[in-house]
């Protein structure tokens, strides 16, 4: 109750009692001389009454009164003074930031030593990690979750996003024979973990699926954990009488239930022990959801105050009502108020007073303000082409798909290929070249620029593949495949079995499936370039094995090449 009372703006601190802007009290000078021209002038002149009778005054002049003149500048000169007062931003209190709301993360590390292999618990302890997380997925802890590989090395397989599915492909890739270096080095894990981890402001959880912790390894769970906001929760994934590890017949894994006992407890770590149901990746969803949204504490800021100038608005607002009143309103008097309006500009907390929003989007966009002009129009066309020339290419492309005319068509194109979505943006040119035949010119070379732009593209995606090498590298090597030509002179259709060459190069027919053909540029064995169309079909057919598991082996074995260059297998390797 006390900390509330002190962040609440009554009563009044004097001692800190000061104004924002005491520039401003200078307008009670002027004040003062519209008060004293006011009485001067509501003064009744006695000498002129001096020349009519006495008789006739009763009938000439009705008797004045004194509140009647008297009570409308009174309440004019406090309402003006009140609005002095306002301009000038009392304040007594200096301005409290409330704590900022961040979301929690989950970030899971998958174990894939060769002890993950083992069969104790069926189809094998990795199969089975692989499917508590995403029963773990699927019970919505609702943070944004990523997920990592550890053996020898650790390696991020997927940053943080809130699209489950995505963490579901890349884990159900995972394999032990992916990581680049064998065994289980803890020590770099927790040194990764804690980079990822940093920026992280919410208390976090960190989701271990691992078949054995090791004292050496609870020891830096628990130094970690009691350095950080964030939360360990260790998901056992091995049974309690041990196996043995495939590929290493004298080494068995078998968790020690004492260094499970000394980790529990610690409260920012928690062991979880498998269950045949949901059970145990429900719970832990369920406390991740329930500390979800993290709010920081509030501080104040020691150079702002609060501009406490509103409180004076419902007042004077009341009396300036009073104006209206016959024989109360002083016209003349109203001028300056209007001379504060007349400087308002698009970029003022006002504009929206005196203008729209598309001529404010006008404005800024002649003056090459984009990004603003972008969030002030209303008008559809023109919001997209002030987020195109901001930059804002997703944005242009959606609202210049909601144009159905020939020119919605071409600017949606020159989006999309900005973009690099070649084949939309040539399909949408083709269709302003069809609504609108002034514009096939047009469209047409654009159609060119961009037909070039993605051969580029595509050529460059597929420089590191190995059968871009020249076929003379290797004359005298293992058969290689190539599509048959018309013109070989040395072999055709009649040509006998026995007749076969050994070595060189031998004909194949051509591959009817863009599988098959994948499969054959992974294999290794270069194959002849050609020329013309027949170049550009194979760069385009020939693309990564759509095994994702292939592609992050290749991805960890470059980082490690990048990142780990000193790291060697350990010891124990599983």
């Amino acid at each position: 109750m006390h900390e509330a009372l002190e962040h609440t703006h009554w009563p009044i601190n004097w001692q800190q009692f000061h104004f924002l802007r005491p520039a401003a009290l200078y307008l009670f000078i002027p004040l003062l001389l519209i008060v004293i021209i006011l009485i001067i002038g509501n003064h009744e002149p006695q000498k002129w009454k001096q020349f009519i009778s006495p008789v006739l005054r009763p009938y000439l002049f009705s008797p004045g009164s004194s509140r009647a003149m008297w009570l409308p500048l009174i309440i004019f000169s406090l309402g003006i003074s009140m609005a002095i007062i306002g301009i000038a931003g009392p304040t007594w209190h200096r301005t409290v930031i409330p704590g900022q709301k961040v979301q929690a993360v989950v970030l899971v590390a998958m174990d894939l030593s060769a002890s993950m292999d083992a069969t104790d618990i069926p189809p094998s302890r990795l199969e089975r990690a692989k499917l508590k997380l995403s029963d773990f997925l699927d019970a919505h802890p609702g943070a944004k979750a990523g997920i990592l590989a550890y053996a020898g090395t650790p390696h991020l397989v997927m940053p943080f996003t809130t699209d489950y599915s995505l963490v579901k492909l890349q884990a159900g890739a995972l394999r032990t024979n992916e990581m680049p270096v064998p065994g289980s080095n803890t020590t770099l894990l927790m040194k990764y973990i804690d980079t990822l981890m940093n920026p992280v402001l919410a208390p976090s959880n960190i989701l271990l699926l691992t078949d054995e912790v090791t004292a050496a390894d609870a020891a830096l769970f628990t130094n970690y954990i009691n350095s950080s906001i964030h939360h360990l929760e260790i998901l056992l994934m091995s049974s309690p009488a041990g196996a043995k590890v495939p590929g290493f017949p004298q080494a068995t894994s078998r968790q020690d239930e004492g260094v499970l006992q000394s980790l529990a407890a610690n409260p920012g770590i928690r062991v979880n022990r498998l269950t045949l149901d949901t059970t145990d990746v429900g719970s832990i969803a369920k406390r991740i959801r329930e500390h979800l949204i993290f709010e920081k504490d509030t501080k104040t800021d020691e150079k702002a105050w609060d501009d406490m100038g509103y409180l004076v608005i419902i007042p004077v607002g009341l009396l300036s009502l009073l104006w209206f009143r016959k024989g109360w309103t002083i016209q003349w008097c109203m001028l300056p108020l209007g001379l504060l309006f007349t400087s308002c500009s698009v970029n003022s907390r006002e504009a929206d007073w005196w203008y729209t929003k598309d001529y404010q989007g006008q404005v800024l966009y002649k003056n090459h303000d984009y990004a603003q002009a972008a969030e002030r129009f209303t008008d559809l066309t023109h919001k997209a082409a002030a987020a195109y020339k901001a930059g804002d290419y997703e944005a242009a492309a959606a609202l210049f798909a909601l144009d159905s005319s020939a020119a919605g068509h071409y600017n949606h194109g020159l989006a999309l290929a900005r973009l690099g979505r070649y084949d939309e943006a040539m399909n949408a040119f083709t269709d302003a070249a069809s609504l609108d035949s002034s514009l096939k010119a047009k469209a047409g070379n654009s159609i060119s620029k961009v037909s070039k732009q993605k051969m580029q593209v595509d050529s460059i995606i597929n420089m590191d593949q190995p059968d871009k090498k020249i076929k003379e590298d290797k004359k005298n090597g293992p058969l290689k495949e190539r599509k048959r030509e018309a013109e070989d002179p040395s072999l055709s259709a009649d040509t006998k079995v026995k007749d076969m060459p050994k070595t060189g190069e031998r004909m194949t027919d051509e591959v009817k499936s863009n599988i098959h053909q994948a499969q054959e540029g992974q294999s290794g064995e270069p194959g002849k370039d050609t020329s013309g169309n027949n170049t550009m079909k194979n760069i385009i057919l020939r693309r990564p094995p759509a095994d994702p598991g292939e592609f992050l082996h290749k991805r960890f074995e470059l980082q490690r090449k990048r990142d780990y260059q000193q790291v060697k297998p350990g010891t124990q390797r599983w």
